[in-house]
């Protein structure tokens, strides 16, 4: 990614973002120059594409993007507890060896579970060859769940994705495998090994709230307050353990643009509080740069 001038525009209130989007190299259907264009369209002042386990969006960024500000980040799979647990990385260093030789480890692990997948949909009597899987795999070819829930619709399986996974390659259906992950202590780490800040992925959907509160000896930065399947009773209750526990807030819709996922793209609605956050984590991130 282009480094971005430190001139008067880039200087300018934070007033819009979106820290959540997805590109074409995890499970998004737009690519990176698109989703930069459509930042710009929409007047977003900051955004971060975190694409799951992948930080190769950030090779395809274009060279002039100003006025828009793009934070590296990525969506780290991780387990607590035997529990999904997703984590935000912000600002990681998307060259940092360490990081890399852990993500190529992780698409590898993704590839081979997707083998064993469908070789137990093909005990179940469904056949989808791993190449018509591929076809929906983005330009990564990382392979996650979704894109295998795509065939499935689109052999006519399934009605729809939803479907998908409850019948077939949810958690506790019949051709489901477990992927390839580390624990959130180690995920926590690699990030901030790659100069990164680790926040908690939309918290609504951990299996236990109270999670929340054992990531933070483990060195948890942040937690993203706002998303879209957050009601505003959660919302306040993560501003309230944010203020507690001294973490920063963030906000993103979550966007992948398929009609059956978030399709949000806009500015969100973040507080005051969470843009006084970006900013300064913004402002961090251009130091280390610097």
């Amino acid at each position: 990614m282009t480094d971005i001038p430190n001139n008067g525009i880039c200087k300018l209130r934070i007033k819009s973002v979106n820290m959540h989007l997805h590109s074409r190299y995890s499970d998004g259907a737009l690519k990176p120059k698109v989703i930069v264009e459509t930042a710009i369209q929409n007047n977003l002042d900051l955004i971060s594409i975190t694409d799951h386990d992948t930080v190769e969006a950030y090779n395809h960024i274009p060279v002039s993007h100003i006025p828009l500000r793009i934070l590296p980040g990525i969506e780290f799979s991780s387990t607590w507890e035997e529990s999904d647990v997703h984590i935000l990385g912000y600002g990681v260093d998307v060259n940092n060896k360490e990081l890399l030789d852990v993500l190529n480890w992780m698409k590898n692990g993704r590839w081979h579970r997707a083998l064993r997948m469908l070789d137990k949909l093909s005990r179940l009597g469904i056949k989808i060859p791993m190449e018509r899987v591929v076809t929906y795999a983005g330009d990564m070819n990382l392979i996650v769940r979704p894109h295998i829930a795509q065939a499935l619709v689109a052999d006519n399986h399934c009605r729809n994705k939803q479907e998908a996974f409850e019948k077939y390659i949810g958690n506790d259906a019949p051709a489901y495998e477990p992927k390839p992950v580390l624990s959130t202590a180690d995920v926590i780490r690699f990030i901030h090994d790659a100069g990164g800040f680790a926040f908690v992925a939309h918290p609504g959907k951990l299996r236990k709230i109270d999670f929340l509160q054992d990531f933070v000896p483990l060195g948890l930065d942040g937690v993203e307050v706002w998303h879209p399947d957050h009601n505003e009773a959660l919302r306040r209750e993560l501003e309230e353990f944010c203020q507690k526990n001294s973490l920063l807030q963030s906000a993103g819709s979550d966007f992948h643009g398929e009609e059956d996922s978030n399709v949000y793209f806009g500015g969100v609605p973040a507080s005051e509080v969470i843009l006084d956050n970006l900013q300064k984590m913004w402002d961090e991130f251009k130091c280390r740069m610097n």
